[in-house]
């Protein structure tokens, strides 16, 4: 045998160097030379053992025969093909090919130089791990709303009515929240933080492109990782982000009613360590808003005393650009390192059209008129972040540090021009203007860092520290004229004004298991903080400080306590206990009068303190065979609550004046539940109703005796969403709120129904049409009913409108897009060059 082998090895070294310039003599060294230069290759198609269909995006590995080094991959393309380059030319090697749902495929193979460079593998079978499809298709089931210990994210990809909207379509369709006619979200009646990728933003909804969003992460009682002032929970809205080598990216267009119309396109590059992302969108509408006040004065026996009517009319156009570039760069396997910019620019005109009525106790009129409002604002927002990321050997240790520095400028003019006439005599009185100009910027500087570190498999250890500052200067000049008079400075009015404001911050945040099984996050927040408001001009200053003595030292801390269990049969039950901070801004504080209209205006509270806010919850999750269940239960008692009341003025009692107050206390509790259920094979059916109750007490004036408000109410909504043939779908989004419970009166009930139809073409063409508010029924409205007046209030933004959006989506899975380049011109010099010819 032995005899065997060494004849063998003779033999084939001899055939080996004879195939090569030189034979026997100086032939070494040229064939080393040679072997040197000599790449193999390797390819093929990968398909579907059933379906023989192509499997795209497979990971295709080459590893050394007798161990798991990496010599090179690869992706499968939409054709399933791939090919391997810049293999050693001799030796014997494994091919691995693994994708999500199949059983991973390994075979042999042997490349030696020259016959065998270049192997065609044919088309290899993959044959589909059914226990394992199992598992992904509840894993995608769960990920529709997925439960942590403290938050649950809703998926927007399949939100069809959102194509081509905003975040604020985006916010009417997730679980528990509702959005007012001006886009703003409330989250069970509250006002959430609205935060992207984990940190607070000054951007709107409106001003947020939905199909920018991957996902909604809906936290209803935030841990001592974020803000105190999360006192209304956060909404953190997790932007698109790629993470597949290669190329990708889509271009968005729609139109729509009411001078709809606008655009997006983005592009996304991964090689190497590299990652870079590309983002512009455009957006503009034209909306018309109707609404009235009627008004009813009482005397001292709740009597008529007279009675005040308006109808109002406006058109708001308005238009936004929003673009995103982002760098990433990996410096090694534990460092990394990322830098995003953004900018925002948007301009606003709207035309208001007020008409008034004022009539005397017996319903005559004694007064009429009309008031037109005009305004143009403007505003650019500019971003800049700094992120670096360190991990660690140990799974899940990593330190994250990043700085934010934004710049907010804006410009607005207003122009109110009032026409007054008193009837019955139909005496016309002159024509009064009010001109107001505006400019303001804002600097805000934010530092993070955070680090975390499992101790064990259960145990983990958690803490940051944040800055937080932000100076803002405005000034506001206001000036009247009667007729055909010159304008004359109005000093109560125009104002200037200056702010700090500044928040420090460290946590600490401990998670661990106990031996019953359950996973407990036990944390502590200390904040500092300072805000100081100047107006310059009136020589007034008014600010808050906390802690400013051991006395307040406890109002600056801020617990978090969570525990969660996993019980049978794909069940968690959840409890948790916060406490939170609600600090006034500077419009509720500031001792400066703001007009509104002919019968309202509104003045700071310089005395306003802060609202501490204490939240429980009980949450339980059911898994289904076809759908899921979240129940959750919610306790909120709320020490001096900031609330907003309105009062008939000393020196006219027909003018209300509209500030804020604190009241004693205020107890709300409910009950949301989630249920998301797939009925058969293409249709799906999410319900979510949030039941709760509120108490308020308060004092409108200090003079003024106790007041009490307490009783039930509820929001729901629905989504239906069913497949139809040749890749359409069908989606029918409704939603309800009943009156809610306010401090001096009751909200109206307001309810709406959307449907969208999709149609998607292959893989790179999406159509949408979505119809919003299809009764055109949206509206909101208050009812007051104090000792002074009786008062409905009612405003309609234009909400039914159609618009119609097409996506193109494109991309290639390549982790060498760069390389290619230079490879194909490396391999051209060599072809001309004087090298081996294998033909002699």
């Amino acid at each position: 045998m032995k005899k065997f082998l060494i004849v063998f090895i003779l033999v084939y070294s001899i055939s080996y160097k004879a195939q090569y310039p030189g034979g026997g003599k100086g032939g070494n060294a040229d064939m080393m030379k040679a072997m040197k230069d000599l790449k193999g290759r390797v390819y093929g198609k990968i398909v579907d053992s059933k379906s023989k269909k192509p499997v795209e995006f497979a990971s295709v590995v080459v590893l050394w025969y007798n161990k798991d080094s990496l010599i090179s991959g690869a992706l499968t393309k939409e054709n399933g093909d791939f090919s391997i380059d810049d293999l050693p030319a001799m030796g014997g090697f494994r091919l691995k090919v693994t994708q999500i749902g199949y059983k991973p495929y390994e075979t042999k193979i042997y490349i030696q130089a020259p016959n065998k460079l270049e192997q065609d593998l044919g088309d290899i079978a993959f044959s589909v791990d059914e226990k394992l499809l199992n598992e992904v298709e509840v894993s995608a089931e769960k990920s529709a709303l997925v439960m942590s210990i403290d938050k649950r994210s809703y998926n927007v990809d399949k939100d069809l009515s959102v194509k081509g909207g905003t975040a604020v379509d985006v916010m009417k369709n997730v679980p528990g929240v509702t959005v007012d006619a001006d886009g703003n979200a409330q989250l069970r009646n509250q006002s959430p933080i609205i935060y992207i990728d984990g940190r607070p933003t000054n951007l709107t909804l409106q001003q947020i492109p939905a199909d920018q969003i991957d996902r909604v992460e809906i936290i209803t009682n935030p841990s001592v990782k974020f803000d105190a002032n999360t006192t209304g929970g956060v909404l953190n809205i997790i932007l698109k982000k790629n993470l597949k080598p290669g190329y990708n990216g889509m271009i968005m267009a729609y139109v729509g009613t009411g001078d709809r119309y606008g655009g997006m396109a983005n592009i996304n590059l991964k090689e190497g360590k590299w990652n870079f992302s590309l983002m512009y969108s455009y957006n503009q509408a034209i909306n018309q808003t109707k609404g009235f006040t009627k008004r009813t004065q009482l005397d001292n026996l709740q009597n008529p005393s007279g009675y005040f009517n308006q109808d109002n009319k406006a058109q708001m156009a308005n238009a936004f650009n929003f673009g995103k570039l982002g760098i990433d760069y990996s410096i090694n396997n534990r460092n990394s390192i990322s830098l995003n910019g953004m900018i925002m620019g948007g301009a606003f005109k709207t035309n208001d059209k007020q008409n008034f009525q004022v009539l005397d106790k017996d319903g005559v009129q004694r007064i009429y008129g009309d008031r037109i409002n005009d305004q143009n604002a403007a505003f650019q927002n500019y971003n800049t972040q700094i992120l670096y990321k360190k991990t660690f050997p140990k799974a899940g240790k990593e330190l994250t540090a990043d700085a934010n520095y934004n710049y907010t400028n804006s410009h607005n003019g207003y122009l109110f021009s009032t026409f007054n006439h008193l009837d019955p005599d139909t005496v016309y009185l002159p024509t009064t203007y009010q001109k107001n100009s505006g400019i303001g910027n804002a600097n805000q500087y934010i530092f993070q860092m955070d680090y975390v570190d499992p101790l064990s498999e259960t145990r983990k250890f958690e803490t940051g520290i944040k800055a937080f500052y932000k100076s803002s200067v405005s000034k506001n000049t206001t000036s009247n004229a009667s007729g055909s008079d010159a304008y004359v400075y109005d000093s109560i009015r125009s104002n200037n004004y200056l702010i700090d404001d500044m928040i420090n911050a460290v946590y600490v945040n401990y998670n661990d298991k106990t031996i019953w099984g359950i996973s407990y996050q036990a944390g502590l927040r200390f904040e500092q903080s300072f805000y100081k408001g100047n107006i310059t001009d009136k020589k007034k200053t008014f600010s808050y400080n906390y802690p400013a003595s051991s006395e307040d030292l406890l109002k600056s801390i801020f617990p978090g306590i969570y525990f969660s269990k996993k019980l049978k049969a794909n069940q968690e039950l959840q409890l948790n206990f916060s406490r939170k901070i609600n600090r006034p801004n500077f419009f509720q504080l500031m001792p400066v009068v703001m007009f509104a209209d002919k019968q309202n205006y509104r003045i700071g509270n310089p005395q306003l303190k802060p609202e501490f806010k204490n939240i429980a919850e009980l949450n339980y999750n059911k898994i289904l065979d076809k759908g899921s269940y979240l129940g959750s239960g919610y306790f909120r008692y709320e020490e001096q609550p900031i609330t907003d009341v309105a009062y008939p003025s000393v020196e006219d009692p027909a003018v209300l004046v509209n500030t804020s107050i604190n009241g004693k206390n205020s107890i709300r509790y409910g009950m949301e539940n989630t249920f998301k259920y797939n009925f058969f094979k293409n249709f799906d059916f999410t319900l979510n109703a949030n039941i709760f109750y509120i108490y308020i007490k308060g004092q409108v004036t200090p003079t003024e005796p106790e007041v009490k408000r307490e009783g039930y109410t509820y929001n729901a909504k629905t989504v239906l969403s069913y497949k139809l043939p040749k890749q359409i779908t069908l989606q029918i989004n409704g939603n309800y709120e009943a009156p809610r419970i306010l401090l001096l009166g009751v909200s109206n009930p307001i309810y709406s129904m959307d449907i969208s139809l999709n149609k998607m073409i292959g893989f790179k063409w999406i159509f949408n049409a979505t119809l919003s508010d299809v009764f055109n029924t949206r509206r909101m409205g208050t009812h007051y009913q104090t000792p002074y007046y009786i008062q409905d209030l009612s405003r309609r933004r234009e909400s039914r409108f159609l618009r119609f959006t097409v996506t193109y989506i494109f991309g290639k899975m390549d982790a060498s897009i760069f390389k290619k380049g230079k490879q194909m011109k490396g391999t051209e010099q060599q072809g001309n060059q004087d090298g081996l010819d294998f033909g002699k």
